[in-house]
């Protein structure tokens, strides 16, 4: 009974480590102090021990003998991977969802654009984005894909804020949201399919020479350290 008491102890402290670390509260590089972990969430040192093993076995973190544990650093290499299997992923998804799109659904669709084109606040427009892709894929029916993508997009929130901040001034472009919806509301789910993938394609290269520039400018800040 206390192991099990202790694995949800340590499921509730990744899970709580997981989104600090998605949405930037932790950043990459970041040492992660064991005994903080302990004291702010009133646990004893085993689960966390645990909660950071869950983390490191999903990719947040690393462990280093004698140096412990710290927020894991992705390249743009390995995003481009992650990239290329979050494409699957949406051409299944969408493919199977949007003939199952109800009116119910296009009204959700417009309401979030409507609000993302009102928003210069880069969190709450990020906040937007996901409630679009999760009202996107959702009628697709096929929940381990569907959780897969939203962890993935989760994962990529700090990078989303850059994006947003930098490019965008915290305000994101819905001229190619529209369209999607206007496609998929003509029954034209191939040319919705095609459109979703040639502007995720877009962003991807947007994603990726952006977390160059920073890995760039911390490779510069490291030699003048």
């Amino acid at each position: 009974m206390k192991k099990k008491k202790e694995s949800t102890t340590s499921n509730k402290i990744a899970d709580s480590l997981r989104e600090e670390i998605n949405y930037g509260t932790m950043i990459p590089g970041d040492k992660i102090i064991e005994r903080e972990i302990a004291e702010k969430y009133k646990a004893s040192h085993i689960p966390v021990r645990e909660a950071l093993r869950i983390l490191e076995g999903e990719g947040y973190v690393i462990h280093r003998k004698f140096a412990g544990y710290t927020v894991r650093e992705v390249n743009p290499e390995e995003m481009m991977e992650l990239y290329n299997i979050m494409k699957f992923l949406t051409n299944q998804l969408l493919t199977r969802a949007i003939p199952r799109y109800s009116e119910i659904t296009y009204y959700q669709l417009k309401s979030i654009t409507e609000e993302m084109e009102q928003t210069t606040d880069t969190d709450k427009s990020i906040d937007l984005l996901m409630q679009f892709a999760e009202v996107i894929f959702f009628p697709a029916g096929l929940n381990y894909t569907f959780n897969l993508s939203k962890q993935f997009l989760k994962r990529n929130i700090p990078i989303l804020q850059g994006v947003i901040r930098n490019n965008y001034k915290g305000s994101i472009p819905v001229g190619h949201f529209k369209s999607f919806i206007e496609l998929c509301q003509k029954h034209e789910i191939d040319q919705a399919v095609k459109f979703a993938l040639e502007q995720y394609d877009k962003v991807t290269k947007i994603f990726v020479a952006y977390m160059s520039d920073v890995k760039k400018a911390s490779a510069k800040a490291k030699v003048y350290v």
